[in-house]
């Protein structure tokens, strides 16, 4: 049983530790003071790792810790405060966890595209790379195909709305 917790910690913890450390880092902008904080947290969040429930939000869980770690810092450390108040870091760290979110919610939409890029016919797949990868202009895309530069915005168009239903298909599927 210990082995299993064990291993599911590494896994939590190895899933979260950059975004832990920018946690941190965005209270203390201090390498040196972020580091320790970080050791410590680390620390903390092993030997509490018993009261984590196995399928909450590690990264919330992992936030309190740090967190509480950040103020007791502070407190030990009154000349570092630079006259910010508790209820201030408090808003800060709310703001950050919103901001995270968005980004979670942002990158699970890239891991959707990618998805749905792969799914495109070949010829689509081909106008995508050279349109948004190699940044060429219509233009450019209809003399190197020798098609018109009407085709080549008509295929675009296409691109871009098989692209669009397949994220937004993906989005219901993945809030269902």
């Amino acid at each position: 049983m210990e082995a299993f917790r064990s291993s599911q910690f590494g896994q939590l913890f190895e899933a979260d530790k950059n975004r832990l450390y920018a946690y941190i880092y965005a209270f203390v902008s201090s390498q040196s003071v972020a580091d320790d904080i970080f050791q410590e947290t680390c620390l903390t969040l092993w030997q509490e790792f018993d009261k984590f429930e196995l399928g909450s939000n590690f990264s919330k869980w992992a936030n309190v810790i740090a967190f509480n770690r950040v103020r007791h810092y502070r407190q030990s450390q009154k000349k570092y405060q630079l006259g910010l108040s508790d209820d201030f870091l408090q808003e800060f760290s709310q703001n950050v966890a919103i901001i995270e979110s968005q980004v979670g919610s942002q990158e699970q939409k890239w891991r959707m595209l990618e998805h749905c890029c792969s799914l495109l016919p070949e010829p689509l797949k081909n106008i995508y790379h050279k349109f948004y990868v190699e940044n060429l202009t219509a233009q450019e895309l209809a003399d190197i195909t020798g098609r018109s530069i009407h085709a080549i915005r008509k295929s675009v168009f296409k691109l871009r709305k098989k692209l669009f239903d397949c994220v937004e298909n993906k989005s219901r599927e993945a809030s269902s």
